[in-house]
């Protein structure tokens, strides 16, 4: 379970796949004493995930949610709109050798945070499996949107393009054009969420006049996967990351066979 404050933040883009997957450990770890004033200690093999590469080490990760300057949308005193600037951790410590098998982080959430938190009233379930499964920080941040708004009553919600953005975890200065931004983020965000998630997402990009004109904004809609749909991801999510994108898009058809087992063919797309 995930504060909404902490899916919808902005001012996020500076961080990585493996940094939001490790913010995510840590808020799961510490559970329900998260707005507690108090320090969580959990093992650094936990955090390394187990998707882990060489590259990435977990004090990178919990060093770059240290220096990131977190911007939340709350309420002031008189209950007018207003944002926090904190950042997301105060103090930590970290095992210097990361690959002891006893290696630990000990690690405590910002004041401001943690009162930020104590009077949340909205909370996303993220799913461990799906969050590891995605090879995109746009598609996981895709992926926590939705897990945010599943359960509202409506089931779209119209985006300006810079908000949009700042959703996604886009840089404001990087994919500008709109052809750059939809190869390089949309398309790739959506691949993996429907493929990999409970979820199913569509993404309307408005225009202001025709086909050529400025983007005015976004409006996405989701739904819950049937539980047809939702046993088909997790058999994806159960096979290899090997020949994945291939199987996504398409260009492998994978047929079961009773005798012999699992088996790929490749299709002539």
């Amino acid at each position: 379970m995930k504060p909404g404050e902490l899916i919808d933040i902005r001012q996020s883009a500076a961080l990585t796949l493996h940094d939001r997957r490790v913010l995510n450990l840590l808020i799961e770890h510490a559970g329900p004493d998260i707005a507690s004033d108090r320090h969580h200690r959990m093992p650094m093999a936990r955090l390394r995930g187990p998707a882990h590469r060489g590259g990435e080490r977990v004090r990178d990760s919990i060093e770059n949610l240290m220096k990131t300057l977190i911007l939340i949308p709350t309420r002031d005193s008189k209950g007018n709109k207003a944002t926090t600037r904190v950042q997301l951790l105060a103090s930590t410590t970290t095992t210097d050798d990361e690959d002891n098998p006893n290696g630990e982080v000990a690690y405590s959430f910002h004041k401001e945070v943690r009162d930020i938190i104590s009077r949340s009233d909205y909370w996303g379930r993220i799913k461990a499996s799906v969050m590891f499964a995605f090879s995109s920080k746009y598609a996981l941040a895709l992926y926590e949107a939705i897990c945010l708004r599943i359960n509202l009553k409506h089931n779209n919600q119209f985006f300006k393009p810079d908000d949009f953005r700042e959703l996604l975890s886009v840089d404001r200065d990087l994919l500008t054009r709109f052809p750059d931004f939809k190869r390089r983020v949309l398309d790739p965000a959506l691949t993996e969420v429907n493929a990999l998630s409970d979820c199913n997402v569509e993404v309307e990009v408005i225009r202001e006049g025709g086909p050529r004109s400025a983007v005015a904004g976004y409006r996405l809609r989701w739904a819950g996967k049937s539980s047809e749909e939702w046993q088909a991801a997790m058999d994806e999510l159960l096979r290899p990351k090997v020949g994945r994108k291939a199987r996504i898009d398409g260009k492998i058809e994978i047929t079961n066979f009773m005798d012999t087992g699992p088996r790929l063919i490749a299709s002539r797309k």
